[in-house]
């Protein structure tokens, strides 16, 4: 039988489907050690709040480091 293999780039907030992809598969892989892209889903995504869907976003350190990668960064 065939592992079943999951390879993705980290962020700091999990998506919906995050922790379902990781129980479907024999072998998680976290795949960090390239560039971090700013204003992106990096570091940001929606969440449920009384109001309706907000943007929950953690400030990082990127400005000026434009080719660091996932890894490197820092919560601002």
């Amino acid at each position: 039988m065939a592992k079943r293999v999951a390879i993705v780039q980290s962020n700091y907030i999990p998506w919906k489907g995050y922790f379902d992809l990781i129980r479907s598969v024999d072998e998680f892989i976290l795949f960090d050690d390239v560039q971090y892209t700013r204003r992106d889903w990096r570091n940001r995504n929606k969440i449920k709040s009384p109001d309706g869907l907000l943007w929950l976003t953690i400030p990082v350190q990127a400005k000026g480091n434009y080719f660091q990668k996932i890894k490197d960064t820092q919560i601002s």
